[in-house]
């Protein structure tokens, strides 16, 4: 690899982790982490959905998703309710809290996609916005085309099989 490929991988880490890092810190002292934010758009956009129906939306697993939910009933953003008709099915709902902070989530995320393109022309986005859909699918290939970002976000913390062992895919 030579010095401009390790330039274009080491901006292309550097922007991932300063987005995590600026929407981190504007929503700091809410207790949401940027990664439950898309949990709680799906709420609010899908009153009383279930557990199930979050996870198979985000592409990621329902272990997964109940951690999130746990988290964020305890940080009084959610509230489940059970189904009259089989009381092993819980309905979730945002609370007012929970409405609140996806509404401070999404300024948050304009605020830091307005500071991340600041100065660029709206013909320098567009042809960002190509460049970047070309790496995108360049990696992705038939293997993870389609799939979410936190889909992509949980494959990728899943430990590495060994020699021989394919590794599962939600």
């Amino acid at each position: 690899m030579g010095p401009k490929q390790i330039e274009v991988l080491r901006h292309i880490n550097r922007i991932s982790l300063l987005h995590r890092l600026r929407v981190h810190n504007l929503l700091s002292d809410t207790g949401v982490w940027g990664s439950q934010i898309p949990v709680l758009l799906h709420v609010e956009r899908n009153p009383g959905c279930t557990q199930t129906d979050i996870a198979e939306h985000l592409g990621v697993s329902s272990p997964s998703i109940a951690t999130s939910i746990k988290r964020l009933q305890k940080a009084g953003m959610l509230e489940k309710r059970a189904d009259e008709a089989d009381m092993r099915r819980n309905h979730i709902e945002l609370t007012e809290r929970g409405r609140s902070t996806v509404a401070r989530g999404r300024a948050c995320y304009d605020q830091v996609v307005e500071r991340m393109l600041r100065d660029f022309t709206g013909s320098e986005v567009d042809t960002l916005v190509c460049l970047l859909a070309r790496l995108e699918e360049n990696l992705a290939g038939d293997e993870y085309r389609g799939r979410t970002a936190l889909s992509l976000a949980e494959a990728a913390d899943r430990p590495a099989k060994s020699d021989g062992e394919e590794r599962e895919h939600p």
